[in-house]
C-alpha cells in the first residue's frame, strides 16, 4: 500500500510594516525566533505593499488547510485577511501591532513574545462568526454615530496609539452633534436621534473598551447598542462603563440582541468598520454570517474578559482634568 505524505504544517506571516508603531518587521522576526525554539513548523513571511495585497495572498492560500495565516499588524489588516478567508479550509491567527487591536483583545492573545509563540505552535482552532455590513465584512464592531466620528478624525491624523484615541475624543465630545437615524432590529423600528448606534460582533472595539460586554463572537447573533443622547456632564460616567465592561447598565443605553438590522437613513453618512471609517450608503443591511472563519484560539480562552479595577484607573487618568472640567462646564 502506499503510503500518504504527510504535509507539515506551515505559519505565514502576513505582516503589515507600518501599523501601530511602525516598528514590525524586527518584532515579528522575534515572534518567529521564538517559534523556532519550541517547533519545528515551517515559517515564511509575506511583507504587505499596499492596500488590498492582504486579500490578495489569503485568496491565492484559500483552500490551505495545513498553512495558518498570522496577521501581524492592526485591526484593519486583521479585517483584511479575515474577510478573504470566509468559509476558507485555511485558519488564521493574530500578532495584533495596530492602536486597538479589537479581535485580538477579544480573543486574549496574549502580550509577552514567549507566550504568543506557544499561542501560535498550540492554539486551538474555533469558528467564529463575522458581520456583514452590505458588502463590507467585520468581526468586532461596526455603526454610526460618535464612533464613526472619532474613526474618522483618528484616521486623518498623523499620531497613532490609545493616548492619541482618548484626546479625540475629549475633544470631540465638546462639539459633537447626535445623528438622525431610522433603522429597524429584526423588523423593530427606531427612529430618532443617536448619540451612536454600533452593530457588534465582539463585545469590544479594542482597547479594552466594551460597547457590547455580552457579545459572543460565535453564537450566531450581533447586539446593537444604542446610546441615547446624554448631558456632557455624563460623558466620565460613560467612559467608565466602557472601560469597566457595565456599559449595559447605563440609563442611557440600550443593548438589543439580532440577527439582521435595516439601516434606511442616517443624517451623516460617515460610518466604522472594525476601527476602519468609510461612507455609507444607505439603505443598508446588516447581518450575521454564522462560523465564518477558522481563528486560532490561545489556550484558556474565555469569552467575557472583564477589566481589572487598576486597569481601568489608568486607562481613565488618560482624560486630563482639564478635559474633565471643559465637560463639566460645557453646554447640553
Amino acid at each position: 500500500m502506499k503510503k500518504t505524505k504527510l504535509i507539515k504544517p506551515e505559519l505565514c506571516f502576513v505582516l503589515n510594516p507600518i501599523s501601530g508603531n511602525g516598528r514590525n518587521k524586527k518584532y515579528c522576526a522575534d515572534i518567529i525566533r521564538e517559534v523556532r525554539t519550541i517547533s519545528n513548523v515551517d515559517v515564511r513571511t509575506i511583507e504587505l505593499q499596499r492596500r488590498g495585497h492582504a486579500a490578495e495572498v489569503a485568496r491565492q492560500n484559500y483552500d490551505n488547510e495545513n498553512c495558518t495565516f498570522v496577521a501581524v499588524g492592526g485591526d484593519g489588516t486583521v479585517n483584511e485577511i479575515a474577510s478573504s478567508l470566509i468559509y476558507s479550509n485555511m485558519a488564521m491567527a493574530i500578532v495584533p501591532r495596530g492602536s486597538g487591536n479589537g479581535l485580538a483583545k477579544t480573543i486574549k492573545v496574549p502580550d509577552l513574545k514567549k507566550q504568543i509563540a506557544d499561542y501560535l505552535v498550540n492554539g486551538k482552532v474555533k469558528k467564529i462568526d463575522a458581520g456583514k455590513v452590505n458588502d463590507q465584512y467585520f468581526f468586532c464592531t461596526c455603526g454610526f454615530g460618535f464612533d464613526a466620528h472619532i474613526a474618522e478624525a483618528f484616521n486623518l491624523g498623523k499620531e497613532r496609539g490609545f493616548q492619541r484615541y482618548v484626546q479625540n475624543i475629549a475633544k470631540e465630545l465638546l462639539t459633537y452633534k447626535p445623528v438622525r437615524a431610522e433603522f429597524s432590529l429584526d423588523g423593530k423600528k427606531y427612529t430618532g436621534e443617536y448619540f451612536l448606534v454600533t452593530f457588534a460582533n465582539a463585545n469590544q472595539y479594542g482597547n479594552n473598551a466594551y460597547i457590547a460586554p455580552n457579545a459572543d463572537i460565535s453564537d450566531g447573533f450581533l447586539q446593537c447598542t444604542i446610546i441615547h443622547p446624554f448631558p456632557p456632564v455624563l460623558a466620565p460616567m460613560i467612559a467608565a462603563a466602557l472601560l469597566g465592561g457595565f456599559i449595559d447598565k447605563i440609563p442611557n443605553v440600550e443593548i438589543v440582541t439580532f440577527k439582521q438590522a435595516e439601516i434606511k437613513s442616517v443624517s451623516c453618512d460617515m460610518f466604522h468598520c472594525d476601527g476602519e471609517s468609510l461612507t455609507m450608503n444607505y439603505p443598508a443591511t446588516v447581518e450575521i454570517i454564522e462560523k465564518a472563519v477558522k481563528m486560532l484560539m490561545p489556550k484558556g480562552y474565555r469569552r467575557k474578559l472583564p477589566i481589572s479595577r487598576t486597569d481601568l484607573l489608568k486607562s481613565l487618568s488618560q482624560f486630563t482634568q482639564t478635559d474633565f472640567i471643559k465637560l463639566l462646564n460645557s453646554k447640553n
